[in-house]
């Protein structure tokens, strides 16, 4: 995956302050990857184009990128909860609070997140030894 970056340069500057989540052909469609964000996203990639989420399913500590994805919905692999991936929307329990999303954009093959708008929320990279305790925690 290609490095997160803040301040993207991009003609024209319209994607200045969005997060570089990597190039178009990393995501496979149905198919996600993480940011490695303080909370991580997750980027995902149906057959209408790219959406972002938390990745954090609101159920349990779970990674949602590691989910099943199937038709335009990701299924939790703890609890098997569903979340509509263009919405957040819970759609089975035991999930009941939706996922943000976040706008998506995608210039000369990169995909870019715009998380400017995280309410609440500061948006931090992690560390490379938080990202190894997270992928081993399975979150």
């Amino acid at each position: 995956m290609t490095p997160p970056e803040t301040n993207a340069r991009t003609q024209g500057g319209d994607l200045a302050g969005w997060h570089a989540a990597g190039t178009a052909d990393e995501i496979p469609v149905d198919g996600a990857l993480v940011i490695a964000l303080k909370p991580p996203v997750a980027v995902f990639r149906l057959e209408d184009g790219f959406f972002a989420t938390d990745d954090t399913c609101t159920h349990a500590q779970s990674s949602l990128a590691e989910g099943y994805i199937e038709d335009g919905t990701v299924e939790c692999e703890f609890h098997f909860a569903k979340f509509d991936i263009r919405t957040g929307q819970a759609l089975t329990p035991p999930a009941v609070i939706p996922l943000a999303t976040y706008p998506v954009a995608t210039r000369d093959g990169i995909v870019y997140v715009d998380l400017r708008g995280r309410a609440g929320c500061p948006v931090e990279r992690l560390t490379p030894s938080e990202q190894q305790q997270s992928r081993a925690a399975g979150q």
